[in-house]
């Protein structure tokens, strides 16, 4: 079963204890980690920590957040749909293809939870792609630029696996694929 003190000796070992906010280990293996927003290099630090906790035997999802302060909302009365959200993540490109998340099928989930976190399962177009934790990256961010939104959680999978199907009807036809 894996411990809290395994993914801490890991954590430690990538990250200076002072950008390090918590470790959370459930009884499922999952792990969470939070680290400070100012902590440097937070892409190559978001990759070190995926790959080597993934080593980890009995590592189920690993999530890493960074601390967000919070925002004031003017008005509280905020109302966040899908729609809303997907049209943000809309201006989330995939640098190599060209096309935006949405379009192309690499959202598979969100929701919306009653504390205004956003929830979103995706996945990228091959378990390989060299730009994950990039694209990761810039689907939070653009939920989080949204109003109102208090968190947001980014999943990622690879069940089902994607496919050039995925692809949004309006978008096959701008690439021929109709």
């Amino acid at each position: 079963m894996l411990t809290k003190e395994e993914v801490e000796k890991i954590v430690r070992g990538i990250v200076e204890d002072k950008f390090i906010k918590s470790i959370e280990v459930d009884e499922r293996g999952n792990v969470t980690v939070t680290l400070a927003k100012d902590t440097p290099s937070i892409d190559n630090v978001l990759i070190k920590l995926h790959s080597e906790i993934g080593k980890l035997e009995g590592v189920g999802l690993i999530t890493v957040n960074r601390e967000r302060e919070e925002k004031a909302v003017e008005g509280q009365n905020v109302q966040l749909t899908k729609e809303l959200i997907l049209e943000r993540l809309k201006e989330v490109i995939d640098p190599e293809i060209g096309l935006d998340v949405v379009n192309l099928g690499l959202i598979y989930e969100l929701e919306i939870r009653p504390d205004n976190t956003v929830y979103v399962k995706m996945t990228m177009t091959t378990p390989g792609c060299p730009l994950t934790m990039w694209i990761l990256r810039a689907v939070e961010d653009k939920i989080l630029e949204i109003p109102g939104v208090k968190d947001a959680e980014i999943e990622l999978t690879f069940d089902p696996p994607w496919s050039p199907d995925m692809i949004s009807p309006e978008y096959k036809k701008k690439l021929g694929l109709y």
